[in-house]
């Protein structure tokens, strides 16, 4: 009896302390929920209206975009190779041509002119009849040609315009070694200049500081994805001078602190 009796006492003293470490343990999800929220709502409102942040991107010689950009300046100067070659051809053709016209101009010229010795009258009417059907097709060979090379010509300028365009790539900055960009998004390119200090933050948009400056705003458009909501974002890159810890870093923000005050 005495037993059964201290049992319920000792349930009904330790009722109490389990009914506040529930209410504890609650209050902390609560608060923990509540401030994964807050701070889900902060970051979404910033980045909604944010336009300092850029991503930087550390490149190398073997980074895939960098490969790619130099494959492609590498196909279309080949291109462009192949197409001069083929327009010294058919230059060299119609040069042909031009003399071969003006060797029958000749044959012809001086076989009507000259009186034919007897017995010489038919070969040399047969030597100017030959002469004019190689002229005849020498000239008809001239405007096909002439074609091709007008088209080649065109060709050509259109080439160069592309060599001209994959050449500002800013990916070709890492073909010989490393170099550390950052993409900027056009909505936040009048935040960047050339001088523009950058901060990095240690603990999303809190905790921040100065890790580098802007350099080198490079020219040729690019697309990124939003550091953020992952949407794909056309913009340039500008080559930056941050430490190295900040390099790898997911954002940066131009010209000030995110949330100012931290």
């Amino acid at each position: 009896m005495e037993k059964s009796a201290t049992r319920p006492r000792f349930w009904a003293a330790l009722q109490p302390g389990i009914v506040k470490l529930y209410k504890v343990a609650g209050l902390i999800t609560l608060t923990a929920i509540l401030i994964g929220l807050v701070g889900f709502l902060v970051v979404n409102v910033f980045y909604f209206f944010d336009h300092t942040w850029v991503r930087p991107i550390v490149l190398s010689p073997t980074h895939q975009k960098v490969v790619e950009a130099g494959s492609q300046l590498a196909d279309a100067k080949m291109r462009a190779t192949q197409l001069e070659a083929d327009k010294v051809e058919i230059e060299a053709s119609l040069a042909s041509i031009d003399r071969a016209v003006v060797t029958d101009d000749t044959v012809i010229k001086e076989g009507e002119a000259t009186p034919a010795p007897k017995g010489d009258a038919w070969t040399i009417h047969r030597d100017v009849e030959r002469a004019k059907l190689d002229k005849e097709n020498q000239v008809g060979q001239r405007a096909p040609l002439k074609q091709r090379l007008d088209s080649i010509a065109l060709r050509v300028k259109d080439q160069d315009a592309v060599i001209k365009r994959l050449s500002a790539s800013p990916y070709l900055k890492a073909i010989d070694g490393k170099v550390v960009l950052a993409f900027v998004p056009y909505q936040n390119l009048r935040n960047v200049k050339i001088g523009t200090k950058l901060y990095g933050c240690a603990w999303g948009l809190v905790a921040c500081s100065p890790v580098g400056t802007v350099t080198t705003v490079l020219d040729g458009e690019v697309t990124e994805m939003h550091p953020h909501d992952e949407t794909i974002q056309r913009g340039v890159m500008v080559q930056i001078d941050v430490k190295e810890s900040a390099a790898g870093d997911t954002v940066l923000f131009a010209g000030s602190k995110p949330l100012w005050l931290f």
